[in-house]
């Protein structure tokens, strides 16, 4: 019951899960796993209450339960709860030194910036959000950045203009490419979640989907493209000098770039925030765009997603190579 509850709430399936979880929990009540998988549902639908519960439960039971401790210092930075977030980081590090999802999260909420995240973070967090991903970004958080960069790209292009090859890097499960796909011949998506692949590749958008590391598969690109997209993906990279370098083989002179960022003031380049994602200035695009031969066609302002009831004040760009 267990097992089937954690694969229903993966799925998307958040309330047939509880109900194996609890079913489990009503016969075993003192079983550790199944109070953190709880904790993990409780916690995904914003029950934050109800996850400390479980996770303070699973925790008694099992004081060193790496996932337990992950997740309730999890649940605390939601709550804006950051030093018992923090505590509870140190504490699991100390047990597992190596656990590389907690070291970024201890740095963002310690105030510190690093270069990017690290590939175990973002292909956990992306491979456990999977099912749920399209519903939530786009009910809950209103998330509009691929139809919006998608108009900038047609308005550049002109009514009924084609596109003949395109890279959709970080696809996730395929938003961007369902925007793209009609002005599109050859659509090639890129990520680092085998999760979000799979539920790509069930829309049947891609003529090329590959799992990778996105600077990795970058620095070893032989094609070259006329279009790049990156949605919602440099909030995963803070420091940008790197892909900058390596889209310069993968693109011709002609080929356009859109993106999106999250913004941080023009007195830095990036900044890692509490929330382990990145934001980058406005400043430091155009510096790369400048360095590295791209004229920028349009900037303009844009909510990326809503979070507590407000905005992250972002930007979408469009460059030409």
């Amino acid at each position: 019951m267990n097992n089937l509850g954690k694969v229903l709430q993966q799925q998307g399936r958040g309330a047939e899960g509880e109900r194996c979880l609890r079913r489990a929990l009503e016969l075993l009540p003192d079983y550790p796993l199944a109070l953190n998988n709880l904790g993990v549902v409780c916690g995904g639908q914003g029950r934050h209450d109800e996850a400390l519960a479980c996770f303070r439960r699973a925790l008694e039971l099992e004081p060193e339960s790496i996932n337990a401790l992950y997740n309730i210092a999890g649940v605390y930075n939601c709550l804006n709860r950051r030093d018992e977030a923090i505590a509870h980081l140190r504490r699991l590090l100390a047990l597992q030194p190596d656990h590389a999802p907690a070291g970024h999260m201890l740095a963002a909420l310690s105030g510190e910036t690093t270069e990017a995240a690290p590939r175990e973070y973002v292909e956990e967090t992306f491979d456990a959000y999977a099912g749920r991903f399209d519903r939530h970004l786009t009910e809950q958080l209103q998330y509009t950045v691929p139809q919006a960069l998608q108009e900038i790209v047609a308005s550049v292009v002109g009514e009924g203009g084609r596109i003949e090859r395109m890279l959709d890097l970080g696809c996730g499960t395929g938003l961007a490419g369902e925007a793209f796909r009609p002005m599109v011949r050859q659509l090639h998506g890129i990520d680092i979640s085998a999760g979000m692949l799979a539920r790509a590749g069930a829309k049947n958008l891609y003529d090329l989907l590959e799992q990778e590391d996105l600077a990795v598969w970058l620095e070893h690109c032989r094609q070259r493209y006329d279009l790049i997209i990156a949605t919602d993906v440099f909030v995963y990279i803070g420091q940008l000098d790197p892909i900058f370098a390596a889209l310069d083989r993968c693109t011709a002179p002609g080929a356009l770039l859109g993106f999106s960022i999250e913004r941080c003031d023009e007195g830095q380049n990036y900044l890692l925030r509490p929330s382990g994602r990145y934001a980058q200035s406005p400043a430091y695009i155009e510096r790369l765009a400048a360095e590295h031969g791209w004229t920028i066609l349009t900037h303009r302002s844009h909510g990326i997603r809503r979070e507590e009831g407000e905005w992250i004040a972002g930007d979408l760009y469009l460059l030409r190579r």
